[in-house]
């Protein structure tokens, strides 16, 4: 009997096979269309997504972008502005210092003017008694000098009150300013009152050089001070305050120095 041959044996095994290998052909071919839509739904739902942030962003970057630009010209116009403020402070400094140095030359000057003047505080309003005041003044320094200092009555350019309102009953006399010709006599009178006691209808006067207000009111509180604690001193020209104490002369070119003097060597002392 005739044995069968191999082939007949496979051949009933490949057709049965077979529809199972179409049957995952197609499975995979179904899951290939499955995935690139999948991929295409996603693809569409991102970029649905993104496009709202997309926007949001691109509008975010114009803003920095345009705040970038106002930065960089505030920073240029800030550069600029610092370059003339350094430039309007020097010229202040400048112009501080040079109006300063005006001030003080033309207090100098007014000084300077002053240098044949002095003033004497204390003489009772009244005391004129409609005098003429050159002769008042004149006559009071020989009553009180006496022939030993002036032969004759000094030779004054000018005599007047100051220009202070005239106080009431009680009030403090106004100085009388003083302008002497010759300005050796005023130095005698200064040198005078500086060793004596200058008299007036009983009043005790006190005798100062004539300066600037500038210069008066820079030196008024220390001179207070120093009156009140009964310290010997003077104003010297230009503007320097000499103080006796303890035996000794002291001169101070600004009223700062009097002051610390004044606060170290003196205040506590008497």
């Amino acid at each position: 009997m005739a044995s069968a041959s191999p082939e007949a044996h496979n051949s009933p095994g490949l057709v049965e096979e077979l529809p199972d290998t179409l049957s995952m052909s197609q499975l995979v071919s179904e899951l290939e269309k499955q995935r690139a839509s999948l991929r295409s739904d996603l693809s569409t739902l991102i970029q649905e997504s993104v496009k709202p942030l997309q926007t949001s962003v691109d509008a975010l970057h114009e803003t920095v972008t345009h705040f970038n630009g106002r930065l960089a010209a505030a920073e240029s116009l800030a550069g600029d502005n610092f370059e003339r403020i350094t430039s309007t402070e020097k010229t202040v400094k400048f112009l501080q210092a040079q109006n300063k140095s005006l001030q003080d030359r033309l207090d100098d000057l007014e000084n300077r003017s002053r240098r044949v003047n002095l003033r004497i505080i204390n003489i009772p309003d009244g005391s004129e008694k409609g005098r003429d005041p050159i002769k008042f003044i004149s006559t009071l320094l020989m009553e009180n000098l006496g022939p030993g200092v002036f032969s004759n009555r000094p030779n004054l350019e000018r005599a007047h009150r100051s220009l202070a309102q005239k106080p009431g009953t009680g009030g403090k006399p106004r100085a009388f300013v003083i302008c002497f010709h010759c300005f050796q006599e005023r130095e005698k009178v200064l040198h005078w009152a500086r060793q004596h006691e200058l008299k007036c209808d009983g009043a005790t006067l006190r005798v100062y050089p004539d300066v600037s207000p500038v210069t008066a009111k820079a030196f008024n509180k220390i001179k207070q001070a120093l009156y009140q604690k009964g310290v010997k001193f003077r104003l010297l020209f230009p503007a320097r305050l000499q103080v006796s104490f303890e035996d000794n002369t002291f001169t101070f070119e600004t009223p700062e120095d009097a002051h610390a003097f004044y606060s170290e060597r003196i205040m506590d002392k008497l």
